[in-house]
């Protein structure tokens, strides 16, 4: 592989302020956690995700914050929501099979120079005064398409960048970049939107430049292209070949479920926070930026807790330890009668949830052979489409119910539909038992 051009100035200097010594990731103890950033690429990989993942986090909550503000109803997030979920869900398997067969790192460059435009574009509607809902729903539908493709074509570019023994490493710490922009990305377009001369509207030509950075870091890093002599196949027979792989897999089916249904049935809980500001706790958007910061932080440190873990770990049966807690900790959020209250249950919420998906996320991708990383992410992505139209009746039940009655159902269900599945599906016992033979998840079909 041929050494890329020497980089940008904007590039080289965020790529150099991470320049670490390889000492400072050794591979034994707490230091395991960071191994996979001793890797030049993958580390420049890392950091241009800080700053997408930065501009992502703070969209979902200026994005809910506009909406609110505009209709003053929680089915209308859900609306919102749902103009991420229907291109994700049309267009995922698409992007599968293009992250399988073409250029990664242009994929991942295009979609993020797309996400820049949308969000200048929305600040341009802000500030002339004429954005309204369905304006926003149109952006997030564009939004959502592009998302379709540069989630599996990130996750699949990963394992060309980093060695076998450092993949599950690295996988975790691509979850942590995104936790960790979840607590500042929140947090951040909280408080500026509270910033009379900055508002939303400085919040979008942010994101917008935040996404530029990405774009000059990700073009400077080498690889990504489609496997040289491979031969392919017409797209569609390759998308049905992705399908019968997983369905003819020992463990993916079971795991791709353990994936979705949390997502499906426990996410949504996010879109409600604005509401849960603004009713239950009766702050504005400086507190609704700390929820978020709440949830981020404790999602840190479970996305940490797993990169650290050691190979040999039953990481199983601590999933289902963290799907539960994550039920458990809902309900605590729910019944929560004030913000600092409701901020400590986030901070456990946040731990265990993304614990969960870290774990999901790093045995999905260690289950599957390499020339179907790109669709067996699509699949898996496929939860997140979902996802997007559970928060609608979620939403509407939310102004017929109550937000905390809600919310709280959610966590009851979870942690029934969670018990089901360990309890009843002989995939999830398999993969016990291959675990504890061998240690490690199974990739045979």
């Amino acid at each position: 592989m041929s050494s890329p051009s020497p980089p940008s100035v904007p590039a080289a200097a965020a790529a150099s302020a991470l320049r670490l010594p390889r000492r400072a990731f050794a591979s034994e103890g707490w230091q395991r956690t960071f191994s996979s950033l001793s890797n030049d690429n993958f580390r420049l990989l890392w950091v241009s995700m800080l700053f997408s993942f930065t501009s992502l986090h703070m969209s979902f909550t200026a994005q809910g914050f506009l909406t609110y503000e505009l209709t003053g109803t929680a089915k209308s997030l859900g609306l919102v929501g749902l103009g991420w979920g229907i291109p994700q869900l049309a267009f995922s398997l698409v992007g599968g099979v293009a992250a399988d067969r073409l250029h990664k790192r242009w994929l991942v460059v295009f979609s993020m120079l797309v996400m820049a435009v949308t969000s200048l574009v929305t600040a341009v509607l802000i500030q002339t005064d004429v954005i309204n809902v369905w304006q926003i729903f149109g952006l997030a539908l564009v939004s959502g398409t592009v998302f379709a493709f540069f989630v599996p074509a990130r996750q699949a570019w990963i394992p060309e960048l980093v060695s076998q023994e450092q993949l599950m490493n690295a996988v975790a710490l691509n979850s942590s970049a995104f936790t960790a922009m979840s607590i500042v990305g929140p947090g951040l377009a909280g408080a500026l939107i509270a910033v009379p001369f900055i508002g939303l509207t400085g919040v979008y030509y942010l994101m917008a430049a935040s996404y530029a950075v990405a774009v000059l870091l990700l073009a400077r890093i080498p690889g990504g292209g489609p496997v040289a002599g491979r031969t392919y196949v017409h797209p569609y027979r390759s998308m049905m070949d992705g399908l019968r792989y997983v369905r003819r897999h020992k463990v993916l089916p079971v795991l791709l479920v353990m994936g979705f249904v949390p997502i499906v049935v426990g996410m949504p809980y996010r879109t409600l926070f604005p509401v849960f500001a603004r009713e239950v706790y009766g702050v504005g958007s400086v507190g609704l930026g700390v929820m978020g910061l709440a949830t981020g932080l404790g999602a840190l440190v479970g996305s940490l807790g797993v990169a650290s873990l050691a190979p040999g770990s039953r990481r199983s049966a601590i999933q289902v330890v963290a799907g539960l807690g994550f039920g458990v900790t809902l309900i605590a959020f729910a019944a929560a009668p004030a913000l600092a209250l409701g901020l400590l249950a986030l901070l456990f919420v946040g731990l265990m949830s993304n614990s969960y998906w870290a774990l999901n996320g790093t045995m999905v991708l260690a289950s599957s052979d390499p020339e179907y990383y790109g669709r067996v992410q699509s699949i898996y992505m496929l939860s997140w489409s979902v996802q997007a139209f559970a928060g609608l009746p979620i939403g509407a039940l939310a102004d017929l119910l109550g937000v905390q009655t809600t919310v709280a159902g959610v966590g009851v269900t979870l942690v029934v539909a969670l018990a089901a599945i360990v309890a009843l599906f002989p995939g999830h016992r398999r993969l016990r038992e291959h675990e504890a033979s061998r240690g490690q998840p199974a990739r045979a079909q």
